[in-house]
């Protein structure tokens, strides 16, 4: 498994696994990006983390997200996912960050709601609904992230 970074987590948490790992586009199957997203993340939040009742939620978040990115963001560009213990007045989170290149694309959720038969819509509904919160910001020239918080 190929990390972008690996810090070493405060003493409540476990000690010897990364706070913050991260996979960027090329490192994943070209073929099936979303689905090995998930697959990492879901074992990263179960096996390292030892999070499992967080990983269902976390998992389909990532889910949502990554589709987001190579449908209308031109691209997946990279995923990480940080691991934060609690500091004073701020609960331990875990954020899940997806980067796409599409910086000028500001993702919303419908004013109207969603069209119960449509086949999509649905993703930042499920993200805001499963997430404590969520948002994007431009990382740069050529690329934005979409992120979402779990509390722990």
């Amino acid at each position: 498994m190929d990390t972008r970074h690996t810090t070493h987590p405060p003493h409540d948490l476990h000690d010897t696994t990364p706070t913050r790992v991260g996979w960027d586009a090329p490192s994943l199957d070209p073929h099936r990006p979303v689905a090995q997203a998930r697959h990492r993340t879901r074992k990263w939040v179960q096996e390292h983390w030892r999070l499992p009742e967080l990983a269902d939620s976390v998992e389909l978040a990532v889910a949502e997200l990554c589709t987001n990115a190579i449908r209308h963001g031109n691209g997946l560009a990279g995923l990480e996912l940080i691991l934060g213990a609690s500091r004073e007045y701020a609960p331990p989170l875990l954020r899940v960050l997806v980067t796409d290149h599409a910086p000028g694309r500001q993702p919303q959720l419908p004013a109207s709601g969603v069209d119960l038969l449509s086949e999509g819509g649905r993703g930042l509904h499920l993200v805001a609904t499963l997430a404590r919160r969520w948002g994007w910001h431009r990382t740069g020239f050529d690329e934005k992230q979409v992120w979402c918080t779990f509390e722990l």
